[in-house]
Order: C-alpha cells, then sequence, then structure tokens
C-alpha cells in the first residue's frame, strides 16, 4: 500500500529588524549577536521554530479552536501531543513519545544562499545585519544609568523557509495506530494550519517590537 508522506514549507516573511540569539556576544560591544549558519548567513533554529509552534497550537486548543478536527482514539490525548509528543515535564520517561511534526531550520532561499556565498559578495553577507543599542533611563533625572548601555546584533528583514514534515514515529502499536490514523485525513496539517495566525512575530525580544513576521503554509502530500 502507498504510504502518504506529508510535507510543508513554512514561509517567514520579516516586516523588521529580528534576532535570534547564538547565546554569544561580541567581545567588545555587542551583548549579543545572532546565531549564523556555516556560511556566515542568518537562520531560525528549527528547534526555536518548534517550540513557537507548539505553544500556538496549545494555546488554540486550549481556546477550544479544534473541535471540529476529530482526535483519533490512542495514546496522545490532545492534539499538540500527537503532533509534537508528550510533555517530557508531564510524564514518566518511560511513558514520553514522539510527535508527528518534524521543523527543519529557517533559512535564506536557496538561490539567495548561493549568490551570498560567493567570495566576492563578503560585504553583502555583512550588510544583512546591524546593530540597536539601548539605554536604562533614571525615573528620576531622566537621563540614562551609568553603564547601562546594551547593543544587540539584529538581522534586517529577511524570508526565511523552512521544511516541515509528517511521519509516523511510534514504536508502541496503538500509537502507531493513531499517527496513521491522523496521517489518513483529507488535510493533516489542518490544526497547525488553523494556529498559525497566533503568532505573529519570532526571534528573541519580541515583546520589544522585534521580529514581526508573516508565517504562510505551503502543503503537499508525496508518495514513498
Amino acid at each position: 500500500m502507498t504510504h502518504l508522506v506529508h510535507q510543508a514549507h513554512l514561509s517567514i516573511d520579516f516586516s523588521g529588524y529580528w534576532h535570534a540569539g547564538s547565546g554569544r556576544s561580541s567581545g567588545h560591544h555587542l551583548d549579543a549577536v545572532c546565531i549564523r549558519d556555516a556560511a556566515d548567513l542568518p537562520f531560525l533554529p528549527g528547534r526555536q521554530l518548534k517550540g513557537i509552534l507548539r505553544n500556538a497550537l496549545r494555546r488554540a486548543e486550549a481556546w477550544g479552536w479544534f473541535t471540529d478536527i476529530a482526535l483519533p482514539v490512542g495514546l496522545a490525548k490532545t492534539h499538540e501531543a500527537l503532533l509534537f509528543g508528550s510533555a517530557s515535564q508531564e510524564a514518566e520517561r518511560d511513558s514520553t513519545f514522539a510527535g508527528l511534526l518534524q521543523v527543519d531550520s529557517a533559512s535564506l532561499a536557496a538561490e539567495e544562499s548561493l549568490f551570498l556565498q560567493q567570495p566576492d559578495n563578503v560585504v553583502l553577507r555583512e550588510l544583512l545585519f546591524d546593530e540597536l543599542y539601548s539605554t536604562a533611563i533614571d525615573e528620576k533625572s531622566g537621563t540614562a544609568k551609568k553603564y547601562s548601555l546594551r547593543g544587540i546584533e539584529v538581522c534586517l528583514p529577511v524570508q526565511l523557509y523552512a521544511r516541515l514534515g509528517l511521519h509516523v514515529t511510534a514504536l508502541d502499536p496503538e500509537l502507531r495506530q493513531q499517527q496513521q490514523a491522523w496521517l489518513a485525513q483529507a488535510n493533516p496539517w489542518q490544526a497547525l494550519e488553523l494556529a498559525l495566525p497566533l503568532i505573529d512575530a519570532l526571534g528573541a525580544h519580541r515583546n520589544r517590537g522585534l521580529g514581526e513576521a508573516v508565517l504562510t503554509l505551503n502543503t503537499v502530500a508525496l508518495g514513498a
């Protein structure tokens, strides 16, 4: 029997500066620099992206957005658990399980990446990044507090793309059957598609205006 491998391409269209942290400073004037790939290009790690997608789906499910989407009977008791796996903090180690959804890192389009990787385009690569500075203000004097200057590296607005996949991952027969039943639906992406509008920003400092973005999911099913 033909097994359907469901894949999707998630496009992330940033409308302003954004910052995906590397956990490092520049060593002299920047307190935080952006994470970059091996070619010094910006990207958003799949682990961060998956966490944000999971948070959006959790909220949508808690608000009753999935009442019309049947959850197949099985070990996973929520749409979140079926797609993203069990929450480790809520389950014993022996009872944890992986979800259906695989999320790759989000990167520039292949054509853009190849162009920017050319040796003559070192300057262009660096132009993708900028620096932002801020200081804490003393409420009494209205002036900047001493030693409060902070600087971070940010990336300019770009469009990134990430590949998503839905795959049967379970070894447990009951969960495996549940995952297969979900993939047999006409649109196994429907829960994620409903939750996607809840994401309006990505990366660090989202509560400070960075990382505003529009996410779009383009789905396709491939016979394997």
